[in-house]
């Protein structure tokens, strides 16, 4: 839900996410600069690689920004966030690919292995958008989100996890304790450097960040980047050791296959999600201690999903006979399975949840008599098939304006209905004007139908 008018006041949170921000970027900062002193990392991949992040940070400082302004002063802002996020994008694909890997695989695969992730990334993100059928997120949230995944968090953990080889191997005897460290380390790094994005939005957006059906949807979209940008490395990093031998095709195709078909939901959009559960718990939970109690289990249960998959793939690896094939599906449905369950289950539990507030709100709102929303109206709002039928049929008789109108009518009349249930559970923060300028923006809109 964008904010109902232009917020003179700060609360702590926004102290809080600066700092957790702050402190990812020095984390960037400080490992970039021991890699080059320990020689851990290429130094290319320092040197390029800072300016992707830095580039992918101020996408998002600009995002932010825009999304705080009124609606008609965030184009510029929304416009800067595009174009260095694509920025960014680009210079960490050329990190891991052009840089990293191109001597063995070259950047014409590297290229190849990227537009192969691409449609299978967007459809997962269109999978979100339906299964979000109440209130849906903004796409340019659901874009930062995926940004963040696939740029600043592969950033962090790539340094992370190299240190912690680098020390894990000359303090642990080699062999299952050495194997278990590798498998916390994933699941340590790459969660905690994934979930510092959904954290970060449940901290600045709280007005888009309304419960545990959007934490799933911003958890599973982060996830989404990363799965994206780890295929890649993956992909390419087989080709090259394969290509020798004639099946370095083979090797990425299986590799895609994996990461971007068969896991493409079960693997780190799960996990991610888990986290993004817990922060959407935390959203509707009225004391300190309960929000940073939930918040603190999607991270556990997020550490422990990951850990039992990589620590599964050290102890018991996927056998080089014919049965690998079946091996591979099994291991995806029993090991990430339950959890992608429970994200279900979560998920399907607060869009019932959601469903019955703003049912309520919009009933409530519509006996009010201020005009917001009619009471035939109520059966419509509440039936997203329903909307999108009626939304068509304008469409077919009026054209495309009518349609996009009566798209951002009902938009906004789902997000007063939202920031009334978030009013009747105690759960918000904004002072009462919120509600009149939303419903101002309501009644403009339907006036200029």
């Amino acid at each position: 839900m964008l904010a109902a008018y232009p917020r003179r006041w700060r609360p702590s949170r926004y102290l809080l996410a600066a700092l957790i921000g702050g402190l990812a970027l020095l984390a960037l900062l400080v490992s970039s600069l021991l890699s080059v002193v320990t020689d851990g990392l290429p130094a290319r991949a320092t040197l390029f690689g800072l300016p992707a992040v830095a580039l992918a940070v101020a996408a998002g400082y600009f995002a932010l920004r825009g999304l705080a302004r009124p609606a008609g002063q965030r184009r510029s802002d929304l416009i800067r966030a595009a174009i260095l996020a694509g920025f960014a994008l680009v210079g960490w694909l050329l990190v891991i690919d052009v840089f990293t890997f191109s001597l063995g695989a070259g950047a014409g695969v590297a290229f190849a292995c990227a537009l192969a992730c691409v449609p299978t990334t967007a459809f997962g993100l269109f999978v979100l958008r339906r299964l979000d059928r109440n209130e849906k997120e903004p796409w340019r949230l659901v874009l930062v989100a995926v940004v963040w995944g696939a740029v600043v968090a592969t950033g962090l953990v790539i340094w992370a996890e190299t240190y912690w080889d680098f020390f894990a191997v000359r303090l642990i005897v080699p062999g299952p304790a050495l194997d278990a460290s590798n498998g916390y380390s994933a699941g340590i790094f790459e969660e905690l450097a994934k979930g510092v994005a959904v954290v970060l939005l449940y901290l600045v957006m709280r007005s888009e960040f309304d419960d545990v059906v959007d934490g799933i949807v911003y958890g599973a979209a982060v996830g989404l980047g990363f799965n994206f940008m780890e295929s890649i490395g993956y992909m390419t990093h087989l080709y090259a050791v394969f290509s020798s031998d004639g099946n370095g095709a083979s090797a990425a195709a299986a590799q895609w296959y994996i990461r971007q078909v068969l896991g493409l939901f079960f693997g780190h959009a799960t996990y991610t999600a888990l986290i993004g559960a817990g922060l959407g718990i935390a959203r509707q939970l009225p004391h300190r201690r309960q929000r940073i109690i939930a918040i603190a289990c999607g991270f556990l249960v997020a550490i422990a999903a990951h850990f039992a998959w990589d620590a599964w793939v050290s102890f018991y690896p996927i056998s080089q006979s014919a049965f690998a094939v079946v091996e591979v599906h099994l291991r995806t449905l029993f090991m990430d399975g339950p959890f992608t369950a429970a994200v279900l289950l979560l998920l399907a539990m607060g869009l019932q949840a959601e469903g019955r507030g703003l049912a309520r709100s919009l009933e409530a709102e519509a006996a009010s008599g201020s005009g917001t929303v009619l009471p035939e109206e109520v059966p419509l709002l509440t039936r997203p098939w329903l909307r999108l039928q009626v939304r068509l049929s304008v469409f077919a008789r009026s054209g495309l304006a009518a349609y996009l109108h009566l798209a951002r009518l009902q938009r906004a009349q789902l997000d007063l209905a939202m920031e009334l249930w978030h009013r009747e559970r105690g759960e918000i923060d904004e002072p009462l004007e919120a509600e009149a300028h939303l419903r101002e923006r309501v009644l403009a809109l339907r006036s200029a139908r």
